[in-house]
């Protein structure tokens, strides 16, 4: 149903990037979207959520592999994305958005639905085997939503848990940090593209950090913060439970839609024939695509204190 794009990395020391509407739907063998000197995109809009009350939900099978129950994913991913809430702005206060939990869901796989915003539900999921992209992809976050507006419809993020150890040795100690892992791609997921910056969680490198209670760099900061600038609480209404149960079979092709422009003010976010044509389309985020296990090795005595 949709395209998938990878944003190209920044190499340079300079300041965080941004994820662009451009992006969505790059052919990663061609890229095509212009960038600055450090790889920023610098065509389209901003990729965006209708609203700042967002909402997740956790695949209930949590990973076995790595002796991880869907509770104790639930609890580090609660505790990344608090770790993007809780920075300090400068001048003051913290970026404006909230992460609901929705629940757990039986649906193994990424899955974007075209038929309405309410069947489309954003997965945390683990792949104890069957890893669908590259095996040195220690996580993977795919956003869906539009190419012209950038207004995002569905975003999941997948962990690879056959390729990458997150279990914990004798002492309590997990071998890779999923905490950090979770962090880079809830960042991903709240629309940052990969930075430059040295010691951004959002670098490429970023398991090769040293651990710190602060999982953010000052250039992370400024990134959220530009993202979603401090300002009045949000007062999010509570959702209802996730959409349980996958809507299309394995190895049934959805049905093609087109997406029309979808606008802030909608009550929902529907897909309607538009009148260009313009297909939804996705991009997939490998958090580390090239990932040698060496840089995992690096880091055996770091886990994360709240690892279980």
């Amino acid at each position: 149903m949709c395209a998938v794009g990878v944003f190209a990395w920044a190499t340079s020391a300079a300041a965080y990037c941004r994820t662009m509407s451009c992006e969505l739907g790059e052919d990663p063998e061609h890229p095509t979207c212009p960038r600055d000197p450090q790889g920023c995109v610098t065509k389209g809009n901003h990729v965006h959520w209708a609203s700042a009350c967002l909402n997740y939900a956790v695949q209930v099978d949590g990973s076995a592999e790595s002796n991880l129950d869907a509770d104790q994913a639930q609890a580090l991913a609660e505790e990344a994305f608090r770790a993007w809430k809780s920075a300090e702005c400068p001048g003051g206060g913290s970026p404006k958005f909230e992460a609901h939990f929705q629940g757990f869901v039986a649906c193994d796989r990424r899955e974007s639905v075209c038929a309405g915003a309410g069947q489309n539900v954003n997965v945390l999921m683990f792949h104890d085997s069957s890893w669908p992209h590259n095996a040195g992809a220690i996580g993977v976050t795919t956003l869906n939503g539009g190419t012209s507006s950038g207004l995002v419809v569905d975003a999941d993020v997948e962990i690879n848990s056959q390729n990458f150890p997150f279990n914990s040795d004798d002492s309590g100690t997990m071998r890779t940090s999923l905490l950090y892992v979770l962090a880079h791609e809830f960042g991903h997921f709240l629309g940052l593209a990969h930075s430059g910056a040295p010691g951004a969680l959002m670098g490429t490198n970023y398991q090769s950090l040293p651990m710190s209670q602060n999982l953010l760099g000052s250039d992370d900061v400024a990134a959220i913060c530009a993202a979603y600038p401090p300002g009045a609480a949000l007062d999010c209404a509570a959702s209802g439970p996730a959409y349980d149960n996958c809507q299309y079979a394995v190895g049934t092709k959805p049905p093609e839609c087109k997406l029309a422009s979808l606008t802030q003010d909608s009550s929902s976010c529907s897909c309607r024939l538009s009148a260009n044509g313009g297909r939804p389309s996705s991009v997939s985020i490998a958090a580390l695509g090239i990932l040698l296990a060496t840089l995992v090795q690096r880091r055996r005595a770091r886990g994360s204190k709240r690892a279980p």
